[in-house]
């Protein structure tokens, strides 16, 4: 729980095609560092964003993520995404886990590319009245105390904002936007996926329980 007594609970959505020990090690810093009870992963079944990368079936990807994250149980797995018709957009995501864990503080976790993309999201200025935000970045980008909120933040939010300390801005709602950094793995899906494709070992790019489920159902091959 955070200072204010109340639940804090994370959504960490993604494609996750496939999941990788990347993810999992951003998954576990964020956790750890904003104190969650429960960070989720979230598979997207049709991320809007994508363009023409080969992307496993929606119920392939949800089913190596909740093999990823066995033995930890500061992370969860939700199927909101992947069960919903239609595409898969962010406000939905964040309203559902609203009505999942009333009163509970609400995290929503992306990362820097994500984030500078954010004005192309389906009604993004609605979003930080509703959760908090915690934009990522594994190339070891790190804000200076000279940030202003004209260089971080879409033309149409820099009103709604204001600087509050190093890597926090606060939204007139009262909900915040933190920038942080975390330990970057030079791992990507693509990587995992030309592996796969090459018929070559996946050991150390993703857990074993993926790396067996990639190789029994011929995932990412020609």
């Amino acid at each position: 729980m955070g200072k204010s007594g109340r639940r804090r609970i994370g959504i960490f959505g993604g494609t996750f095609n496939p999941i990788h020990f990347g993810h999992l090690r951003v998954a576990e810093e964020v956790r750890q560092r904003f104190t969650l009870e429960k960070l989720y992963l979230v598979p997207s079944a049709r991320p809007p964003h994508k363009g023409e990368v080969e992307i496993a079936a929606a119920d392939d990807r949800l089913a190596m993520v909740r093999k990823a994250r066995l033995g930890n149980l500061f992370l969860g797995t939700s199927a909101c995404e992947c069960r919903r018709s239609g595409k898969s957009y962010s406000i939905t995501t964040i309203n559902y886990f609203k009505k999942r864990f009333p009163g509970a503080e609400i995290f929503f976790v992306m990362g820097w590319d994500a984030w500078c993309d954010i004005a192309t999201w389906r009604a993004f200025p609605e979003f930080f009245g509703l959760a908090d935000f915690i934009v990522i970045s594994r190339l070891g980008f790190m804000l200076e105390d000279d940030n202003s909120v004209e260089s971080l933040f879409p033309f149409a939010l820099r009103g709604e904002f204001c600087y509050e300390k190093k890597g926090c801005y606060r939204h007139i709602s009262g909900h915040r936007v933190y920038f942080t950094a975390v330990t970057r793995i030079d791992i990507s899906s693509s990587i995992v996926r030309r592996e796969a494709a090459a018929d070559r070992s996946l050991r150390y790019l993703v857990p074993g329980g993926v790396a067996n489920y990639i190789l029994e159902r011929r995932l990412y091959t020609k």
